[in-house]
């Protein structure tokens, strides 16, 4: 690509040529510290990473160069309502004595029902994120406060829609809504002050800060592996020999980069590994956590006791390679699920910052950072820890059980929060109790509703209620269904075979991919499903696509996760079909999903109110 043009005198481009050009990973010093000292010293944001994207960094820029005057963006529109961004919103209220903002809206980071609100993408294929125009004015004029406009262009509008309305308006005939920050600095959705009371699930301490009560010790970003299609399979043969072949190519890649350091005379880190990997996708996926590997020498090896099952989607689990070298980002989850042997049950919880809608997902297995779809960047809570043991030590200390494991489980329910609920709710309350009680109470529509703003922008907080006995029977059975997800009996659906001819069940049942019968129109009649070419299901009831994860419905999601699907950069083939032996285990998963939704919602409609103490 082409090298941009610089400002020198400020190290800021002026200009961008090309996707790759001054890309976020570009340093500069001085406007970064910028952004250190105002946006993000007022960030209540534990990962301020977003903090230092290109379009953040002109706002900082530009902020910091008119004196008297205007400054005006088209840019992303992340900064209106994101908890990351909420520094930049304080500064920016206090920097500029007007501010109009007008959100286009466009995120298609969503899906379903958001996505279609959100409406047309306003540069169209080039754009997938919230577009808007910030206009910022800063005044010599002694001003008590800034005057802060807001303008939203409203739901379902298409791109041609949003421009005819953009390109007919002035600044006076916008008819803006005059909005008063909050003193979290919320512009719009401001959060309930009440949240603020109630006790956290989890806290991500500062180096030197005290511990507040928190529900689990300890939680984890999901797992970021940034090459899915290497590392998960449902077919063992195929996910082994995909990752041997990977690690092989990567080896070489290692004797090439030493190869060529040696012929050029080179010691240390003189040379660009750049200048030597080759990046054919068809041979492997790399990232910034990888590539810088091949130049400290380190190489792999295929280690069969890294192989794991992962929840990749929602009631969707896939053979993983799990492994620190392989995945982007393992975190803390070679303390939750060390090995395969070691069991373990949490949840998954997608909401703050997250471009899909709130939800939750008990499973005993390692979840995937985009378990509810693109965007969701979820956390997990996990029942237990596992903590490394001197095996020696073990082995001298007369009160152990002698099995040699080297590693004792954790109980992640802290302590002081079990305190806390027996005074309030008696002796008897263990921590499972407790944990079963967040659970359910995460899937009410009452606390979701009342705390919407909140959830969007904040890990979830849990009041005390005054049926804390109803809210963990409640989420006993919900954790219980959605982890032996694979154990209920299946839906009674009817099925429909046609052209048998006496198929063998493995070809009979084999799945391609599944659709909804055509109903009048453009309408889908979702309750019935067309398995493959042989086998239609029918009579699924409408109330089953009320249990949703994320933006889809469970049913929805094993509809799009169980088909054959070929990665279009390296070609790997990921077929459901080969994921178990039994032929029929899609056809009665899809059943097991349906009996699951009907459950779940009929759970979920009987919590009892949120009535707090």
């Amino acid at each position: 690509s082409s090298t941009p043009s610089h400002d020198i005198a400020n190290g800021f481009p002026a200009q961008n040529t090309s996707q790759n050009d001054a890309n976020q990973n570009q340093s500069y010093p001085a406007l970064d510290r910028r952004i250190e000292e105002t946006y993000a010293a007022r960030s209540t944001a534990t990962n301020k990473n977003s903090l230092y994207d290109s379009y953040i960094r002109a706002i900082r820029w530009a902020s910091d160069r008119i004196k008297n005057g205007v400054v005006c963006f088209v840019s992303n529109g992340g900064y209106i309502d994101s908890n990351t961004a909420d520094g930049l919103r304080k500064t920016l209220a206090d920097e500029f004595s007007t501010i109009y903002c007008f959100n286009l809206r466009g995120n298609q980071r969503t899906a379903g029902e958001l996505s279609k609100k959100e409406g047309g993408k306003i540069f169209g294929s080039g754009s997938r994120s919230t577009v808007a125009i910030l206009l910022l004015v800063k005044s010599t004029r002694v001003e008590s406060r800034c005057e802060l406009y807001y303008r939203d262009i409203g739901d379902y509008l298409s791109r041609e829609e949003k421009l005819e309305i953009v390109g007919a308006s002035d600044l006076k005939t916008v008819d803006w809504q005059k909005i008063d920050p909050s003193e979290a600095g919320d512009w719009v959705n401001h959060r309930n002050a009440a949240f603020d009371a109630f006790t956290p699930l989890g806290v991500k301490l500062t180096k030197g800060a005290a511990r507040p009560m928190t529900f689990f010790g300890n939680y984890a970003y999901a797992l970021l592996t940034s090459r899915d299609a290497w590392v998960y399979n449902y077919s063992n043969e195929a996910f082994s020999s995909n990752v041997r072949r990977m690690i092989n190519f990567y080896n070489s890649q290692v004797d090439a980069f030493a190869a060529h350091r040696d012929a050029r005379g080179y010691t240390g880190s003189k040379i660009d590994v750049d200048e030597v990997i080759d990046r054919d996708s068809t041979k492997i996926s790399w990232s910034s956590s990888l590539i810088p590997k091949v130049a400290k020498g380190v190489r792999l090896r295929f280690d069969g006791k890294r192989i794991m099952v992962a929840m990749y989607r929602p009631f969707n689990k896939q053979l993983l390679y799990f492994d620190n070298d392989l995945n982007h980002r393992v975190g803390q989850f070679p303390k939750i699920y060390p090995t395969s042997d070691h069991a373990n049950v949490g949840f998954y919880y997608v909401g703050m910052g997250s471009a899909v809608p709130f939800s939750v997902l008990a499973t005993d297995a390692i979840p995937d950072l985009h378990t509810t779809g693109a965007g969701s960047g979820g956390q997990y809570f996990p029942r237990y820890v596992y903590e490394k043991v001197d095996v020696e030590d073990q082995q001298l200390d007369l009160l152990s059980d002698g099995s040699g494991d080297e590693y004792t489980r954790v109980d992640n329910i802290t302590d002081e929060i079990l305190s806390d609920y027996r005074k309030t709710y008696g002796s008897s309350v263990s921590k499972d109790d407790i944990f079963y009680y967040v659970y359910g109470l995460l899937h009410s529509s009452g606390y979701r509703s009342d705390f919407a703003a909140d959830l969007k922008k904040m890990l979830p907080r849990i009041p005390k209620v005054k049926d804390f006995k109803g809210f963990a029977d409640a989420g006993r059975e919900l954790v219980t269904l959605h982890v032996g997800y694979e154990a209920v009996e299946p839906y009674p659906l009817e099925e429909t075979v046609t052209a048998a001819g006496g198929l063998p069940e493995k070809t009979l049942y084999r799945v391609q991919q599944m659709v909804f019968v055509k109903g009048k129109g453009a309408a889908k009649d979702r309750t019935r499903i067309v398995f493959n070419s042989h086998v239609t299901l029918s009579g699924i009831p409408e109330e089953a696509y009320r249990y949703t994860l994320g933006a889809k419905s469970a049913i929805e999601w094993i509809m799009e996760r169980y088909q054959v699907k070929t990665d279009k950069a390296s070609g790997i083939v990921n077929d459901p079909n080969d994921w178990s032996d039994d032929p029929r285990y899609i056809l009665d998963l899809l059943k097991r999903i349906v009996t699951v939704s009907l459950e779940s919602v009929k759970i979920i409609d009987a919590l009892p109110a949120l009535d707090e103490l």
